[in-house]
Formats: structure tokens, C-alpha cells, sequence
């Protein structure tokens, strides 16, 4: 996910790999992707029935879908916006749902009985289909010497970009926005903890047969909307941290790591995050990250002997800066974050822009970074 613009000029993962190692990049391999469907409607429980229509409204097109469930149905309405969503392209699981919901699928008071059944059994076919994903990620990583990364992917493929995966809350503001989860976190918080328990369960499903099937070096979850912009600290320490920290356990127990995309407004959390056990947090942002203090991150994670990857914005540093300023944010990242080893650098979370100075700025960010690197 974190060079786009180059991913979706790729025919395959194998190209795109490729690519970056002819750049002299450090590519990482993904082990593919557990249901290349699961943005649609393929983890549904196979006894839900789904039906979607479209209403025509004095304020544009609403996308509508009811699934029935076993234990009742669930409804939802999306208002179209700037052409999304359309006939052909209306995902159960998606963060573009979020801010065009005129009626919320997973109304949480109501339907958490419902919830487990979008979360349903993981088929012997998606197994198979990883394991044949996973077989071709091993035989590419090793012919390079690669890291292997799997649990969430981003895209099944170049042109078919996906949200979920190994995930937490994110996924609570795809089916339920976030106004009434946020509420509901300090008024009723056993509702909520519950909801969260729901999801972690699927996740470790999920991250079982990452650690079985595939040789992943390291798994990922998902967190964007795990941060002080929806959660208190202490709602966090108490919901979504011991989530973490057993995904955290589990992969440990398999010999491998566990690595957290958090990119924002996450350092009151800082403690709870390490505590958690994680082995890197992804997504160290200087410019958008809210609150973002590099040196102070820096200094924790050192003497937690844990990673960081990231250190430069992509939308700000690289997309539409100038050249000068996309060098001072390479080296900033560099001098604060490359002391004493156990750092990463990488644009976040993207660099997405296909324009010309973008692809000069990342050649920048590039030919920047080989000459200040430590060997």
C-alpha cells in the first residue's frame, strides 16, 4: 500500500516487486490475501440471504441492501456521492461507507446478535487459494531474500483494492459509523466491548490460518480508526488493547511478528501499545499524525527493543511538496528515528498522486535516503 502509484501500474505482485528491487528499495512480499471477496459479501455465514436495490431520491441515489440473518435482519443505506457507489461496485466493507451512511447497517444496541453471522466460517476453498498464493509469495521471497508479510494486503491485486483483513475497530465504523459507537463507548461500554470481541475472534481466526498456511515472517492488523480521535485512553486501554495484545500472543506463539498500522493521534496510547507486545507500529506520520512527537516515539520504542516504520508523509512530503522539502522530511526521519537501528522508512500511507511531481519527489525520497543510510 505504500507506493501506489507505481502498485497499480503493475500487472502482478511479482512485477511490483520487481519494480521496487530495480529502484533499490527493500520490497517486502505479501502471502496473498484470505477471500478476495471479503470486501463484498465472502464472509458472509452462507445462511445469510442479501438483497440490494437502489432508491431515487430528490438528493441523488441511495444504495440500499437488507441481510437476513438467522437472528433477524439488518439494514442499511448509503447516499451516493461523487459517484460512489455504483451498481458495480458496492462493498459490505469499506472506508468510503463511512461518512455516506444515511442508515448504518450494525445499529449496536440492536444488532449484536446478528453480527457474528457477517463474520462467517473460513471455506476450504479460501484456504486453498491462499495456500496456492502463499506457495508462489515463498518461492519469490526467498528467490530475493524478501520479507514475507501477511494479514493484511490492501489489494487482492493491482485494480482491486480492499479494506478488510486482520482488523479492529476499523471495521466497527464500516458497518456502524462512529458517532453512536463513540457514544455508546462511555455510556453502555459492555455493548461496545462486546462488538469488539466479536471482531477479535474473526481476527484470530484469520491470523491461525495466516500462521498455518503461509510463511509469513510478520502478520498486520489494521487500526486507523483505533485512535484518541474515537477512543479515550482509557476506553482503549480497556476494549481494544487486550484485543491486541492476544493477537499479539498467538503470533508469538508461532515464532513471528506482529506489526499495527496506527497512524494518527495515537500517542496518549503509547503505553498500551507496547504493553500490548507488538513488534512495530506502522504508519509514524510527522506532518498528519496529530500529535505526532518523533523524538518521544522514538525513545519508547528504543528501549522496548520495537520497531517503527514510517517517518515521512506521503500526501505532504512527497506529493506535493518541492524537492528541497521532501529531502529535509527524508532526512528528519533519518537523523530522529534511524538512531540505534529498529527503524523503517517509508512514506505514510501513501504515495498515491500520478503526477509528475510526485514521481520525482519519490525519486527523491529515494536517491535521499541511499545516500544517508547507515550500513
Amino acid at each position: 500500500m505504500l507506493f501506489y502509484i507505481l502498485y497499480e501500474q503493475c500487472k502482478t505482485d511479482a512485477d511490483f516487486v520487481q519494480r521496487q528491487i530495480d529502484l533499490g528499495l527493500d520490497a517486502f512480499v505479501h502471502v496473498g490475501h484470505l477471500n478476495h471477496n471479503l470486501h463484498l459479501y465472502g464472509g458472509l455465514d452462507p445462511r445469510v440471504q442479501v438483497q440490494e436495490w437502489v432508491e431515487q431520491g430528490s438528493g441523488g441515489k441511495n444504495f440500499c441492501r437488507k441481510l437476513d440473518t438467522p437472528a433477524g435482519p439488518l439494514t442499511g443505506k448509503i447516499r451516493q456521492r461523487e459517484g460512489w457507489p455504483t451498481e458495480d461496485d458496492f462493498p459490505l466493507l469499506k472506508d468510503w461507507l463511512v461518512g455516506r451512511a444515511e442508515e448504518v447497517l450494525v445499529k449496536p444496541e440492536e444488532d449484536l446478535e446478528k453480527l457474528p453471522y457477517l463474520f462467517g466460517p473460513i471455506t476450504d476453498e479460501d484456504i486453498r487459494v491462499l495456500r496456492e498464493e502463499a506457495d508462489e509469495a515463498d518461492k519469490l521471497a526467498k528467490r530475493h531474500g524478501l520479507l514475507q508479510v501477511g494479514g493484511w494486503k490492501g489489494s487482492v491485486r493491482p485494480g482491486v483494492q480492499v479494506d478488510p483483513g486482520v482488523m479492529g475497530c476499523d471495521a466497527m465504523a464500516w458497518l456502524s459509523g462512529f458517532e453512536k459507537v463513540m457514544i455508546l463507548s462511555l455510556t453502555k461500554p459492555e455493548i461496545i466491548k462486546e462488538y469488539v470481541r466479536i471482531i477479535h475472534e474473526w481476527n484470530l481466526k484469520q491470523i491461525e490460518v495466516y500462521l498455518e498456511v503461509t510463511r509469513a515472517d510478520l502478520i498486520i492488523r489494521r487500526g486507523w480508526y483505533e485512535t484518541t480521535e474515537f477512543w479515550t485512553p482509557e476506553v482503549y486501554r480497556e476494549i481494544v488493547a487486550p484485543t491486541l495484545r492476544r493477537e499479539a500472543e498467538l503470533v508469538h506463539q508461532a515464532g513471528r511478528k506482529y506489526g499495527y498500522i496506527i497512524t494518527s493521534a495515537f500517542v496518549p496510547l503509547l503505553e498500551d501499545i507496547l504493553g500490548s507486545g507488538i513488534d512495530v507500529l506502522i504508519g509514524l506520520d510527522p506532518k498528519e499524525g496529530k500529535g505526532t512527537d518523533l523524538k518521544l516515539v522514538k525513545d519508547m520504542f528504543r528501549k522496548a527493543g520495537k520497531a517503527l516504520w514510517g517517518g515521512v508523509s506521503g500526501p505532504l512530503s512527497v506529493e506535493i511538496a518541492t524537492g528541497e522539502e521532501t529531502e529535509e522530511a527524508v532526512c528528519q526521519a533519518l537523523d530522529i528515528l534511524g538512531r540505534g537501528g529498529g527503524f523503517i522508512l517509508s512514506p505514510v500511507d501513501n504515495v498515491r498522486e500520478h503526477t509528475e511531481t510526485a514521481w520525482e519527489n519519490t525519486q527523491r525520497f529515494i536517491d535521499v535516503w541511499k545516500a544517508n543510510r547507515s550500513d
